[in-house]
């Protein structure tokens, strides 16, 4: 995720995503641009302007820079100097933070990753992602289990998570009313296909008794729905 926007959600999407660190396997990784300032607030990284910038041993930071514009401070989380993410003494171009053993990873590189200076370079960019994904560990054996029970998901399905998402909605009947009380729905919803997609998508971990889960949220992400979800978001605010 560009680290931008990750700092201009508010408080409780970020818990979202927090939460979803939580999880062994998962990687939440930050990418600039940054806007300066604090990341998260429960965490002390700061983000400021960076004229000159010190590699040290990885082959990565090398390459990268004199690309870099950016570097972090910060007294809580971790980084690795035999990784490269070091820039002298206090400052950093990476920090992560790894709640317990069995979480996963929070990271954030003021390295330009996206770079096409990289074009030519995946055995080093692959190698800089392994440390992390070696270091969240491998997905629960809950986790599994549901993604081997290959549910298909329906277009229904991403519009009632947009629902969710928008109107802060937890059961299939306050979806029904909601859209009763509207002059003009922008859904026509069919009681028996919003029954039938609450279960898909409570039988998946995408929904719970509190609403969107943090898997949930980041397919939503990944779908053609997102920017439809957020605008409909917006304007409910």
């Amino acid at each position: 995720m560009i680290g931008k926007d990750f700092q201009q959600l508010t408080t409780g999407e970020k818990q979202i995503w927090q939460d979803w660190v939580q999880s062994s396997g998962h990687v939440l990784m930050l990418l600039p641009p940054y806007n300066s300032g604090l990341i998260d607030e429960k965490l002390d990284w700061q983000i400021k302007f960076t004229e000159l910038v010190s590699p040290l041993e990885s082959s990565l930071t090398q390459l990268l820079g004199s690309e870099v514009t950016q570097e972090l401070s910060a007294r809580k989380g971790v980084s690795e100097r035999n990784m490269g993410h070091y820039w002298g003494a206090s400052a950093f171009n990476t920090r992560y933070d790894k709640h317990h053993a069995a979480s996963g990873v929070f990271a954030a590189t003021c390295l330009p990753l996206w770079s096409i200076s990289l074009l030519d370079k995946s055995d080093l960019l692959l190698e800089w992602f392994t440390f992390f994904e070696q270091l969240a560990g491998t997905p629960s054996q809950i986790e599994l289990n549901a993604t081997e029970e290959l549910v298909q998901l329906k277009n229904i399905d991403y519009s009632i998570m947009a629902c969710i998402l928008a109107w802060d909605l937890t059961s299939a009947n306050k979806l029904m009313a909601h859209q009763a009380d509207q002059t003009f729905p922008i859904f026509q919803f069919l009681p028996s296909d919003v029954e039938a997609g609450f279960e898909r998508l409570q039988s998946i971990g995408y929904i719970d008794t509190k609403g969107l889960t943090s898997s949930g949220l980041a397919a939503l992400k990944d779908s053609t729905f997102w920017l439809y979800a957020e605008q409909l978001k917006e304007r409910t605010v």
